[in-house]
């Protein structure tokens, strides 16, 4: 079974991955113009576009949405993004212009302390374009992502773990699925659903704790620490209004929230996009029906939004074990472990 976006009719994904320069890029591609909703609750989110999908837009219809590496310089990758779209002949047709409409974000991840961010990987990536099941792990935007980086050894050695890509699906019946795609380069730890850390920020004394935690971590440092969770959410439950999108991707934002401790920071870029394929009406059961008819109206609204909750928390614990590790001369033992490998070091 694909458990990916891909499994969405309509809906194509591809990496551009440079795992020598741990960086790249990821790009969601639509067949057609798909309805749009996002939201952003770190405090330093990097997104394109993103005011045509707030509240009262028009133009919250995309051909794309993307995640890149590159911090602010990735944001230049829509353009490349946009080439290859026209080139493929997707886009708004105006006068004699074709014009795709794109939304992304964008994070900022260890490759950046080693080499320079190419924009033209956007480029890159829809040439990767297929409707395979999505590679996760250390791929696209994830090839340099990590978490856990709220503190470093005294000798500013990196103590993060490492992730990338993560996908999940969640079957809601009747041919109604919600998937998930999510970048995990958090500021935090990732808490599994035990409330245990699965991957964070290493303790350089394993005698005294295998992990540090925010709460007991009072000074850290700020300085080449950007940090950003990105999930794209699509569903083919019929959803058109913006509205309903929107109030989807506000609740699944707490599929970061569960998932990450400390989240949404003044480092943290931590955004959800919600896309629908506008192709099924969502099945409810006769209680359904009746619980519809009544002030409940929108039941059906917060049954996909508590699902794609469900799904990007799901997503972000799949990119850390689906994460491989990586050697980082900045890191602390010279590596960054990924969850399935740190018993190892």
């Amino acid at each position: 079974m694909n458990n990916t976006l891909t499994a969405l009719k309509g809906v194509k994904v591809g990496h551009a991955t440079h795992k020598d320069k741990l960086t790249g890029v990821t790009v969601v591609s639509f067949t057609k113009d798909f309805p749009v909703a996002y939201k952003a609750n770190g405090g330093t989110p990097r997104v394109y576009d993103s005011k045509t999908l707030d509240e009262g837009k028009s133009f919250y219809r995309k051909h794309a949405i993307y995640i890149s590496d590159g911090a602010h310089a990735g944001l230049e990758t829509a353009a490349f993004i946009a080439k290859a779209l026209r080139e493929k002949k997707t886009g708004y047709q105006i006068g004699k212009n074709l014009i795709p409409s794109i939304a992304g974000a964008c994070v900022q991840s260890l490759g950046l302390s080693i080499n320079e961010f190419d924009p033209e990987y956007g480029y890159e990536a829809m040439q990767a374009i297929s409707n395979n099941p999505v590679t996760t792990g250390n791929v696209g935007a994830g090839t340099g992502t990590s978490v856990g980086k709220f503190s470093w050894t005294d000798q500013g050695k990196c103590l993060a773990m490492k992730t990338g890509v993560g996908s999940s699906r969640i079957d809601l019946g009747n041919g109604v699925i919600v998937c998930a795609l999510t970048v995990v380069n958090a500021l935090g730890n990732i808490i599994d659903i035990h409330g245990n850390i699965l991957a964070g920020n290493r303790h350089d004394n394993e005698k005294e704790n295998k992990f540090r935690t925010f709460e007991g971590f009072s000074q850290f440092l700020t300085e080449n620490n950007s940090n950003t969770t990105i999930s794209i959410v699509g569903t083919n439950a019929r959803i058109t209004s913006q509205e309903d999108l929107r109030r989807i991707a506000e609740i699944a934002t707490h599929g970061q929230v569960r998932a990450i401790n400390p989240v949404n920071t003044s480092l943290d870029g931590d955004t959800v996009f919600v896309f629908s394929t506008e192709e099924i009406d969502l099945h409810l059961s006769p209680i359904g029906k009746n619980i519809a008819k009544s002030d409940w109206y929108k039941i059906g609204v917060d049954i996909v939004a508590q699902t794609a909750a469900n799904a990007v928390q799901e997503s972000i614990y799949d990119a850390c074990k689906q994460a491989e590790t990586i050697h980082f001369k900045d890191a602390y033992q010279g590596v960054v472990p990924s969850t399935n490998d740190y018993s190892n070091f």
